[in-house]
């Protein structure tokens, strides 16, 4: 199973703890980061710890994104969406 997280807040909470555990449950988590979520896709040492996840950002709202976030557009956003069985937003 493909989950896609949609973080649009640079506030988390408790989003990467569950993602964390159910991704250690074999389920694969895909991170996409739209508006004030960008804040934490600019964030290497907050990027570095979601090693569970493959890490996307919208290029229109993230301007530097650390290492390892891949920039997409909306077209992009629309392949994820088509690739993964479940769309979760948190914002």
């Amino acid at each position: 199973m493909i989950i896609l997280l949609i973080i649009g807040t640079s506030n988390p909470g408790e989003a990467f703890r569950i993602c964390r555990r159910v991704a250690a449950e074999g389920k694969k988590i895909l991170l996409l980061f739209i508006g004030d979520g960008c804040r934490i896709a600019e964030n290497p040492y907050i990027t570095d710890s979601l090693d569970f996840a493959r890490l996307y950002a919208l290029v229109n709202d993230c301007q530097n994104p650390a290492n390892g976030v891949e920039l997409i557009d909306y077209n992009g956003w629309i392949k994820l969406l088509e690739y993964s069985n479940k769309t979760i937003s948190w914002t």
